[in-house]
């Protein structure tokens, strides 16, 4: 719809600036005569848009122009309203979050409030631990600190393999990703931006030392595909028994299953080979049979002999020893 478009194109404008009548005519998806014609009704609506001439002329809302809360509907404060109170339980002060619920409760008329207040019952997001993490908390405060000073933090770090390391980074951004906490930033041993867990970090400090560098902003996509190219990966084809399907089916949905007539899984997966895999496949102890390659099979038997050895010693030997 018409109107659904000129509001799309003064949010884009609000966020981008100066923009071309080509390009917004390619993003919505329409001629540049219909974009002339859109601007001149953004203008008549009381949105000041100025056009500049030129190879670097385009349209822009005047500078200092802000939309108001009225062009959130009900639902867009909701939606918002969620993920503020599913970032509650993480927030360094809680009372921050808080206070920002009860501007935007303000946003809405009060034969409304009870419809939101049932709305936000039925869509919940939690991404607190089942435990409560201080420690974590305490780091995600004194990253954002960092991150909003643009000092370079250091700390201990300690990779999968169990690899200890010290690292100074220049932060950008604290990342929830599965049900973990990373920060983002710009290694400056490596050269380059990575993802670090924020469990695996120890000593966490933030120096005086101030940076400058713009930082590429996260994107997952990117970040997924260089682990993969920065590991050797294995295309694994496993067997699964019936009593893990539940639990196959949420963690291997990029995977290709096959449900058998005797009721087990067969996936064939690719993932990159490191200890997450091997650590991932003995977690499924002897419900999960490695049908391929045979190297995996082997690393797998091998440690499963191993726990098996622990096992069946007498314990009292142990001890003794």
């Amino acid at each position: 719809m018409k109107i659904e478009r000129l509001l799309a194109i003064v949010i884009y404008l609000l966020n981008n600036g100066r923009t071309s009548a080509a390009l917004l005519a390619r993003k919505f998806e329409v001629s540049s005569r219909t974009i002339q014609r859109d601007m001149e009704a953004i203008n008549l609506a009381g949105i000041p848009i100025v056009a500049y001439p030129g190879l670097q002329g385009g349209f822009e809302i005047m500078e200092g122009y802000r939309l108001s809360h009225q062009v959130l509907t009900k639902d867009e404060l909701i939606a918002v309203m969620t993920g503020l109170r599913g970032l509650q339980s993480h927030a360094s002060d809680e009372r921050d979050v808080a206070g920002t619920l009860e501007k935007m409760r303000a946003m809405l008329r009060k034969n409304e409030l009870h419809y939101t207040d049932k709305a936000l019952e039925q869509w919940i997001i939690d991404l607190s631990p089942w435990t409560s993490n201080e420690e974590e908390k305490r780091k995600n405060a004194l990253l954002r600190q960092a991150i909003a000073q643009r000092n370079v933090v250091t700390f201990q770090y300690t990779n999968l393999q169990g690899v200890v390391s010290q690292a100074a980074t220049e932060p950008a951004s604290v990342v929830h990703k599965g049900s973990h906490w990373y920060l983002y930033g710009f290694c400056r041993a490596s050269l380059k931006a990575k993802l670090y867990r924020l469990s695996r970090m120890r000593e966490l400090a933030i120096t005086p030392d101030i940076f400058n560098r713009e930082i590429e902003p996260y994107d997952a996509s990117a970040i997924e595909a260089g682990w993969m190219l920065s590991s050797s990966t294995v295309r694994l084809v496993l067997r699964f028994q019936p009593s893990v399907r539940v639990r196959v089916e949420d963690a291997m949905q990029e995977g290709i299953i096959t449900y058998e007539d005797s009721g087990t899984l067969l996936v064939e997966v690719v993932y990159p080979e490191d200890e997450w895999v091997y650590g991932m496949l003995l977690s499924y102890g002897d419900a999960v049979e490695v049908l391929a390659p045979d190297s995996i099979r082997t690393i797998i038997r091998d440690r499963a002999m191993k726990i098996w050895q622990i096992y069946s010693e007498d314990r009292n030997e142990t001890r003794g020893n």
